[in-house]
C-alpha cells in the first residue's frame, strides 16, 4: 500500500500487511451438538451455502490477494481451494493451522459429555485456556502452534494481502496475538460460520478494521436455518409445565439455531433416584438454589462460546416453583424471585408451550397429575404475562405437530 509522503514521515512503518481471516462454514454433526474440533468432517448444506456466500463477497468486495493460507481440513478446503482457482493465486495449506483437537472427546455429544464426565467437562470449561480435554490441546496450546506457524511464516508475508480460512479457535488465537491480548480474552472475539474479518499488520501495531462480517445468505440452504435465524433471537428459553414437548422441541429448535440445547438438571437427578417427596423444605430451597446456578452457569457459557442457547427451562419456571411450593417463607421468596424476573429479561425470547395438548406419559420420572401441571402452567403463564415486556414472552399456539411448532418459532425470530 501506498501512503501520500507527508503521511509517510509520520508513520513508524510503511509497510501494511493486510491479513483477511475467513471461518469456515457450519459442518454437519447430525441432530446433536458434538466435539469435533480436529475431526474432519464436512460441511453441512447450510455451511456449503455460508461457504458460496462468503466466496462470492471474496471476489466482489475485496482486492485481489496476494495468496491463499488454509487449514488442511475439508471445511475448510471447500472454500480455499475454489477461492485460490477463481481468484488465480497460490493455496498454502497448512495442518498448523487445524482446530483445537479435542482428544477423547471428538465425535461425542456435548451433553453426553456432559453426564459421564460432568467433573472433566465442568473443569475444562472453567479454564478454557490451560484445560485440555483427555489427549487434546488447550487453547493454549493451539495459541502457540499457530503463533509459531505465523512467525515462520512473516517473512514472506509481510507487505502483501492475504487470505486465511480458517477455525474459530485459529482466529481468536490471531487476533489475541496481533492486538496484545492474554487468550483469556480469546472468547470476546466470536466471528460467526461464513464471517470475514479484517486486521492491518504493521510496525506500530495492528489495527481491526472488521469483525464477523456476514455476506448475504445463499438461497436453498436447510428449511428452518436463515441468517436471520442465527443472527437474531439467540438465547431462547422454554417455559410450560412436565408433558408440553419442550425437550423435543427445544432440541430441534437448537439445531436450528446452531446453539446448545441446555437440559433441565431435574430430570437427571430423578433419574439418578432423587425423591423430590423425602425432602424438608430447606433441603427443596436448597435443590431450586442449585438447579438455577448451574443453569445460570450454563448459559454464561453457551452465550460466551456459541453466542447463544436454547433452554429446557426458563427462569421464570424457576420463579414458578418458588411461588408453588415456598409462598409461605416470604424472605425466600422476597430475595430470589424478583432476581429470577430480572434474568428472564435477558432472554430474546420465552417460549411458553400450551398445556394439555400432548398426552402426559408416564415415564417413571415426572408426575402425572395433569392438575399439578395445570398448576404449575398457569403460575408460569401468569407470571410471563405480568413480568416480561412485551413482545419477549411468546406463547405457542395449539399446534401439536413438532414440525409446525418448529416452523413457528423459527418464523417469529426470523421476523
Amino acid at each position: 500500500m501506498s501512503f501520500q509522503r507527508t503521511t509517510q514521515d509520520a508513520m513508524v512503518s510503511h509497510v501494511v500487511t493486510h491479513l483477511h481471516l475467513l471461518r469456515h462454514g457450519r459442518v454437519d454433526t447430525g441432530p446433536r451438538r458434538i466435539a469435533y474440533g480436529a475431526s474432519d468432517l464436512p460441511l453441512s448444506a447450510v455451511g456449503r451455502a455460508e461457504s458460496e456466500a462468503l466466496e462470492a463477497f471474496v471476489e466482489q468486495a475485496l482486492p485481489r490477494p496476494s495468496g491463499i493460507l488454509s487449514s488442511d481440513l475439508q471445511r475448510c478446503r471447500a472454500l480455499a481451494e475454489p477461492l485460490a482457482e477463481s481468484l488465480g493465486v497460490p493455496l498454502h495449506m497448512s495442518a498448523a493451522l487445524r482446530e483445537q483437537d479435542m482428544g477423547a472427546w471428538e465425535g461425542q455429544a456435548w451433553d453426553d459429555l456432559q453426564a459421564a464426565h460432568q467433573v472433566d467437562v465442568n473443569d475444562y470449561w472453567d479454564d478454557y485456556v490451560g484445560a485440555r480435554p483427555p489427549g487434546g490441546e488447550s487453547l493454549a496450546d493451539v495459541s502457540a502452534r499457530v503463533g509459531a506457524w505465523w512467525d515462520e511464516q512473516w517473512p514472506r508475508l509481510e507487505g502483501g494481502r492475504w487470505i486465511l480460512v480458517g477455525h474459530a479457535g485459529v482466529v481468536r488465537s490471531l487476533l489475541c496475538r496481533f492486538l496484545g491480548l492474554p487468550m483469556t480474552e480469546a472468547l470476546r472475539f466470536a466471528p460467526a460460520h461464513g464471517s470475514h474479518s479484517h486486521v492491518l499488520l504493521a510496525e506500530a501495531g495492528a489495527v481491526l478494521q472488521s469483525l464477523g462480517q456476514l455476506p448475504v445468505a445463499s438461497r436453498g440452504a436447510e428449511q428452518y436455518q436463515s441468517q436471520s435465524v442465527r443472527r437474531v433471537g439467540r438465547r431462547l428459553a422454554l417455559s410450560g409445565s412436565a408433558g408440553t414437548g419442550k425437550s423435543t422441541l427445544g432440541r430441534r429448535l437448537a439445531a436450528a439455531m446452531d446453539v446448545p440445547f441446555l437440559e433441565e438438571g431435574m430430570r437427571r437427578r430423578l433419574e439418578e433416584g432423587l425423591v423430590v417427596h423425602d425432602l424438608r423444605p430447606e433441603q427443596h430451597r436448597a435443590l431450586i438454589l442449585e438447579l438455577w446456578r448451574e443453569q445460570q452457569a450454563a448459559e454464561e457459557r453457551a452465550h460466551i462460546e456459541f453466542g447463544g442457547f436454547v433452554a429446557d427451562r426458563s427462569a421464570v419456571d424457576f420463579a414458578a416453583f418458588c411461588l408453588l411450593f415456598h409462598s409461605y417463607d416470604v424472605a425466600f421468596c422476597e430475595d430470589l424471585v424478583p432476581r429470577l424476573l430480572a434474568h428472564a429479561q435477558g432472554y430474546d425470547a420465552v417460549i411458553n408451550l400450551p398445556w394439555g395438548l400432548l398426552p402426559l406419559e408416564a415415564d417413571g420420572v415426572r408426575s402425572t397429575n395433569r392438575w399439578y401441571q395445570r398448576h404449575f402452567q398457569a403460575t408460569a403463564e401468569g407470571l410471563l404475562r405480568r413480568d416480561l415486556p412485551p413482545g419477549r414472552a411468546w406463547f405457542l399456539p395449539d399446534l401439536e405437530d413438532l414440525e409446525r411448532r418448529l416452523q413457528w418459532i423459527v418464523e417469529r425470530v426470523a421476523r
